[in-house]
């Protein structure tokens, strides 16, 4: 047996995270292109002043998508839907940031309910049970999307990265990068 990587280990792992990640990814685009989140993808650009990157944990996708955000010049916050306050990024998001030239070291982790939320925010989750969250326990009248609605392909689930493996660290935060621009260009042409 070569050391050289499976099809598995390369088509589903690497870019999924997991068998699970690479199944929720297509059964949420396929929920995307039959309409189910376009709630999500109605946003008012014209009225955001600010990006509220929502995740789990806020250690590793949303820390990551904050710190993009705020280096293309955009006011950005993130938080966590479940975390404690004041924790550090994950080490493992720290050092593939780091190696992509983004810095995470001095973020600490928010509590969405830390948060004082504006209403010129927009709520930007990194997966569809994120944005139900959030849509079924804020006022009426925030802007929730997905992140992956905005991506050059459509992603509407973004798995989680912890506990996986380096290579699908570095595809999700590029996959990020890539669609914090897809938000920047549209912020900046309205």
């Amino acid at each position: 047996m070569n050391s050289s990587k499976t099809i598995y280990q390369r088509c589903v792992i690497d870019r999924y995270g997991t068998r699970r990640g690479f199944v929720k990814t297509f059964w949420h685009k396929f929920l995307s292109l039959i309409g189910y989140y376009r709630k999500y993808s109605k946003v008012d650009w014209r009225s955001v002043d600010r990006l509220v990157f929502v995740c789990k944990g806020n250690i590793c996708r949303s820390a990551y998508a904050e710190a993009i955000a705020k280096s293309l010049g955009i006011d950005a916050i993130s938080c966590g839907v479940s975390t404690k306050d004041n924790l550090p990024a994950n080490e493992e998001a720290i050092k593939i940031a780091g190696d992509r030239g983004v810095s995470l070291k001095e973020h600490k982790t928010t509590r969405l309910t830390s948060v004082t939320l504006r209403p010129t925010d927009l709520l930007i989750a990194m997966e569809p049970w994120h944005a139900e969250f959030l849509y079924d326990n804020l006022e009426i009248g925030h802007s929730i999307t997905l992140l992956g609605l905005w991506g050059l392909s459509k992603r509407p689930h973004l798995a989680d990265p912890y506990g996986r493996t380096a290579e699908y660290f570095n595809n999700c935060f590029e996959y990020i990068e890539k669609s914090v621009n897809e938000i920047e260009k549209k912020i900046k042409r309205h």
